[in-house]
């Protein structure tokens, strides 16, 4: 089985005003032990979920990434998330014509 994960941003941001963009939102395969997980028949559309907490700096960086909530714990989504976000660049938050550090949520399903 081989998994993908999508990328969906929460765009609530803690009073930011608008999100930050990821810059290369691109396919990523699913962690190791997932895959190597045996799922049953229905459960092949199953999603899996991971949320995070992050910082996007005036720089454009991601840092502190944390997670705070995952489907399956266990199977290395959370782990997969935090290195996918691991070098992301975003496009900064602007406030009175400045970008600013801003903390923001970020959500990554991986679907089969």
């Amino acid at each position: 089985m081989t998994l993908t994960l999508s990328l969906t941003l929460i765009t609530t941001l803690l009073g930011a005003p608008t999100a930050p963009m990821l810059k290369d939102a691109a396919l990523y395969a699913a962690p190791k032990a997932a895959v190597e997980q045996t799922f049953a028949p229905q459960a092949s559309n199953e999603r899996f979920s991971v949320r995070l907490r992050c910082t996007a700096l005036a720089s454009g960086h991601v840092t502190d990434c944390v997670v705070l909530e995952e489907t399956r714990p266990g199977l290395g989504f959370g782990e997969a998330a935090l290195a996918l976000m691991d070098g992301a660049e975003v496009t900064p938050i602007m406030e009175r014509g400045r970008a600013v550090d801003a903390p923001f949520e970020r959500t990554i399903d991986f679907t089969p």
